[in-house]
């Protein structure tokens, strides 16, 4: 499929070959999709996906994230 994204041609191509990655394209452009409905811009969707993909590629910041989500739903804040 040509889009005229490399990238989002690179990633489609690793998507149709895998139906979990497929899954995660789709949830991706869902939510893309409705923060833009929401007003979010760009630059801060982008900036939680960097975020997000960062996290994926380090289990402490992984296991540091889920301890901030925890302290946060029991109502503990952290300071900045």
């Amino acid at each position: 499929m040509k889009l005229q994204n490399k990238k989002l041609e690179d990633f489609l191509a690793k998507a149709e070959k895998n139906p979990e990655l497929m899954e995660i394209l789709k949830g991706i452009m869902f939510y893309c999709q409705a923060a833009s409905e929401m007003g979010i811009p760009l630059d801060e969707v982008a900036a939680v996906g960097t975020v997000g993909w960062t996290v994926g590629q380090d289990p402490k910041l992984k296991e540091m994230l889920k301890h901030l989500i925890k302290m946060s739903e029991m109502g503990i804040e952290s300071e900045h």
